[in-house]
């Protein structure tokens, strides 16, 4: 299985920022093996359909569809940028930023940029912190 975080840091710093299922569908697959394949997804910059998922699930494995799923509405209630936040508040002191690289996400679009979460994952991916 491949991985970009370890679990306990994706539960930890990750999970509790974003929503989980009150009612209804919830997710036979554990959420931090979600968030990974996510995580794996930006950082290789695919598109969705090409997502080796079978690689990326120890037990049960889900479709790339459900993974965009999770990625959309967790992207829309505002979970992944309030993760972005905290975990840039309590490392700030640990940020090289001089290790860092900002590709042209950071450049502001003029009709619906500011709608689409992008920058926070371009941006997540590249910062590298030391501790």
């Amino acid at each position: 299985m491949c991985k970009v975080l370890s679990k306990d840091t994706i539960e930890n710093e990750i999970l509790p920022h974003l929503s989980k299922a009150k009612r209804g569908f919830k997710t036979k697959s554990c959420l931090a093996e979600v968030i990974n394949c996510i995580l794996y997804k930006l950082k290789i910059r695919i598109q969705w359909h090409m997502l080796s998922v079978k690689g990326l699930f120890s037990d049960v494995i889900l479709n790339y569809k459900t993974v965009y799923g999770h990625s959309r509405k967790w992207c829309k209630k505002g979970g992944w940028e309030s993760s972005w936040v905290n975990i840039l508040k309590k490392y700030k002191s640990h940020l090289d930023i001089s290790t860092s690289s900002i590709d042209r996400s950071h450049t502001k679009a003029l009709r619906v940029g500011e709608k689409v979460c992008f920058p926070y994952f371009s941006i997540f991916i590249s910062f590298h912190y030391t501790c």
